[in-house]
């Protein structure tokens, strides 16, 4: 049946009309277009649920998880048949966790270095503390069996958790189909109530630990602008004339002060006329160069070999043109500067190489990676020449590549399917459909390219493949959990709601108390921090404003690779608990 009392058919006539009835009747109960019809109202209403704000919080996609137990507690459709529901949860997971792996896979080595490294140590033990509270939450009476990981899952709002428990219970229980059919619907559950606090728990714990340590944000701005100044020299222009001529005679590659110097020429004025230097140019007395580097070592390097330029040369670059070039030819990939030998062919040089939104010193040995934006000075000639070679193509840019996707996504499915034998646990375990695909996504990122084929997704793309495997998911979640769900939240799903506010807070609120006390760390960055511990958006968007800095993102965007693949792992071995 479709309604408790009614059919589909007349609840659709009363709201859409005599038109629609000759259409809908043609639909049979309990089909598969009956229950995609279902499905897809589900995540309708649930998108629209998400984009209402309250208090500056709305859910997002996580809406449609919400309409989708709703409509499967008061039966006010029938969900799709399992067996489609069953296949089209495992297809979005898969498009869900690959996607997310191809977006935090560039940065994922990246963010273990420097400063990052002492941010993810900090955000993974937020992670296993909330681990070990969902441990200890099993045994108070009142908690139902296996609902450790999606106690923990709910906690820490991540969808791609929940699915890896899931994933694990249906390889442990896979001799008992009622018990795993219970065990789906306890960790939907306990998911389900714990994770509205999960979205505004974080942003508590932000403005709780101001008010606690008394911070002054004004403060902290001023104190994390001087740290980011001194770690990073304002860089700056000079042009400099050669007059020593101690360093005349010598090719800038064995340049002793160039050479070894964070600043680099990137334009020569000699008799009269503007070039673009290369790695083979003779330094001669009378030479202009324009130097780009930190304004201290410039100094350094104009009081050693001359002065500064008399002239402005900047009426002399009537044949030197500026562009900004998009790397697309998949080729040049992997080949470092040194070995294109551009500015030797073309006059051509790079002043820099933006990936990823970072700023790259072109180095000889730097290797382009598709997708790059390579800044280049030179003749208009050379330029187009240099255009010509990577690429240049904001088509090619934007076009999906569906060949590696699903080449990616293969790859996936045969590392989530390899055993992993642990300690104590009689069943090999694997890491699924959960963590197959988003490691192997994380891989390829690296890798790049193999050939022509790529592994790149333009943004636009990811974003459409991660909303839509995600609101898919979540719908499928939901009609698995729904099923009288008042009832079962009266019996014990308050216990959930409870468990599931103090392994979001606590942890994450004592790991931010270590970080300023111990560490002395910035306010501003630790609610980065804490917001990327939880991988939560929201969170983000609150300390963004409450701070007035954009400053937040970055420790963010340190922590959330690792914190959106941590998650996966834990949840796998709280599946295997009580």
């Amino acid at each position: 049946m479709f309604t408790p009392c009614r059919s589909i058919f007349d609840a659709h006539c009363l709201l859409i009309g005599e038109f629609a009835y000759p259409i809908l009747a043609q639909i049979q109960p309990g089909s598969d277009a009956a229950g995609l019809l279902v499905l897809a109202t589900a995540v309708v209403i649930g998108l629209a649920l998400g984009s209402v704000r309250v208090y500056g919080i709305r859910l997002g996609v996580s809406g449609v998880l919400f309409s989708a137990l709703a409509f499967s507690q008061f039966h006010l459709l029938a969900p799709p048949p399992e067996i489609v529901l069953g296949f089209l949860r495992d297809f979005s997971l898969t498009i869900l966790v690959f996607s997310i792996g191809l977006q935090v896979g560039p940065g994922f080595i990246e963010s273990m270095r420097a400063e990052g490294l002492k941010l993810n140590l900090l955000a993974v033990a937020v992670i296993l503390i909330g681990a070990a509270l969902a441990v200890l939450a099993a045994f108070i009476p009142g908690t139902a069996p296996h609902s450790t990981s999606g106690l923990f899952s709910g906690a820490f709002t991540t969808t791609t958790a929940l699915a890896a428990g899931q994933e694990i219970l249906r390889q442990t229980l896979a001799g008992s189909p009622d018990k795993f059919t219970k065990a789906l619907a306890v960790t939907g559950l306990a998911y389900a109530v714990t994770y509205p606090f999960g979205l505004v728990g974080p942003s508590l714990v932000i403005a709780g630990l101001r008010r606690a340590l008394r911070i002054n944000v004004a403060d902290e701005r001023a104190a994390l602008q001087a740290a980011q100044q001194a770690r990073r020299p304002p860089a700056g222009i000079l042009d400099i004339e050669i007059t020593n001529p101690q360093y005349t005679g010598i090719a800038l590659r064995d340049h002793p002060l160039v050479r070894d110097s964070p600043a680099f020429f990137s334009r020569l004025v000699r008799n009269g006329r503007m070039t673009i230097p290369t790695a083979d140019t003779i330094v001669q007395r009378g030479d202009i160069y324009r130097a780009v580097g930190p304004v201290a070592e410039l100094q350094k390097l104009v009081e050693a070999i001359g002065r500064p330029s008399p002239i402005n040369i900047d009426h002399l670059a009537t044949n030197i043109q500026r562009m900004e070039i998009l790397v697309t030819r998949p080729h040049i990939l992997r080949k470092s500067l040194r070995d294109l030998a551009i500015p030797a062919r073309t006059g051509v040089t790079f002043t820099r190489v933006l990936r990823s939104g970072v700023n790259l010193v072109p180095s000889a040995n730097l290797t382009f990676k598709f997708g790059d934006t390579a800044v280049a000075i030179g003749p208009d000639e050379g330029l187009k020449t240099v255009a010509a070679e990577l690429g240049n193509s904001r088509a090619s840019l934007d076009q999906p590549r569906l060949i590696p996707i699903f080449m990616g996504i293969a790859l996936g499915i045969l590392i989530g399917s390899i055993p992993i034998h642990l300690p104590g646990l009689s069943t090999p375990l694997q890491i699924g459909l959960a963590g197959g695909p988003m490691i192997a996504a994380i891989l390829l990122s690296q890798l790049g390219n193999i050939g022509s084929v790529v592994w790149y997704m333009p943004a636009p793309s990811n974003q459409l493949f991660r909303d839509l495997g995600l609101a898919v998911f979540l719908a499928c979640v939901g009609f698995q959990s729904g099923d009288h769900l008042l009832q079962r939240l009266i019996d014990g799903g308050l216990v959930f709601v409870l468990c599931g506010a103090i392994i979001t807070v606590v942890p994450v609120f004592v790991v931010a108390l270590l970080a300023r006390r111990v560490f002395k760390m910035n306010f501003i960055t630790l609610s980065g921090m804490v917001a990327g511990a939880m991988t939560s958006t929201p969170a983000l968007m609150f300390a963004t404003e409450f701070t007035g800095s954009d400053a937040p993102a970055v420790a963010y965007a340190s922590v959330a690779p690792l914190c959106m693949l941590a998650p996966i792992l834990s949840a796998q071995i709280l599946a295997t608990l009580r």
